[in-house]
């Protein structure tokens, strides 16, 4: 495969299901992606993963992450609901795109599932970007090229479990309250707050004036989603 073009800093994504790596140097993850009572439909998963409904759609269509859920009730009424697993993968998706462009992680994904055989990279596989290369690991231990991160670079690890955690935690949320900005009395002392959370502002300001990335602060708070911290640095200006 002719391996991709990326970035210049390293990005690490663990994500173990059953099929986790137990190589040297792998990592066993606790969480189990297993709830079958959760879905979510797709305006409040594009919320959730940080994106809009536009790419949700498109990456939908050319079936980088597909909803396991979708029915045609009517001409005009389509459902569509996103699982857990499937959440994971689509927030697994726009964490990489921050890093390489959608044609690489496609090709990426296209490689794997189809001469790999690995049915779901984007939550079955540990994923690292290293200079001009894209490199994964095999639920063997192996990893691409011969590229061992864990003993060259001190990888960024995304663990399994605060992902899960963010996105129970974002279903959960109430509709229509991301990107406002409340004040609730016995609330945070009635101090400025995300709307259907108790995250004051004043938190997520001091991480942007310290130009935290935007990345970093949605890990601090799971709760939050890119609206928020966009209504946090029009609230500070």
């Amino acid at each position: 495969m002719d391996w991709l073009s990326a970035v210049d800093d390293m990005v690490s994504l663990t994500l173990h299901t059953d099929r986790a790596p137990h190589g040297a140097g792998a990592e066993r993850d606790a969480a189990v992606i297993s709830d079958s009572a959760f879905a979510v439909p797709y305006k409040r998963a594009a919320v959730i993963a940080g994106i809009s409904v536009r790419q949700l759609d498109y990456w939908s269509r050319t079936g980088l992450v597909v909803p396991s859920i979708t029915e045609h009730l009517s001409t005009a009424n389509h459902v569509r609901l996103y699982t857990l697993q499937d959440m994971v993968e689509l927030v697994v998706a726009a964490r990489l795109r921050r890093a390489l462009t959608l044609q690489h992680i496609r090709r990426t994904v296209t490689f794997l599932r189809g001469y790999a055989s690995v049915d779901s990279p984007l939550r079955e596989l540990r994923f690292a970007v290293h200079h001009d290369e894209i490199h994964f690991q095999m639920p063997d231990g192996s990893w691409s090229g011969e590229y061992a991160p864990d003993q060259t670079i001190a990888p960024q690890v995304l663990a399994l479990d605060p992902i899960v955690a963010r996105i129970r935690r974002g279903a959960q949320r109430p509709a229509g309250t991301e990107g406002r900005i409340e004040r609730v009395r016995k609330v945070r002392s009635s101090k400025p707050v995300f709307a259907g959370t108790r995250v004051p502002v004043s938190a997520v300001s001091a991480y942007l004036k310290r130009g935290i990335a935007d990345d970093r602060i949605l890990d601090a708070f799971p709760d939050l989603t890119v609206k928020d911290i966009e209504a946090a640095r029009h609230s500070a200006a």
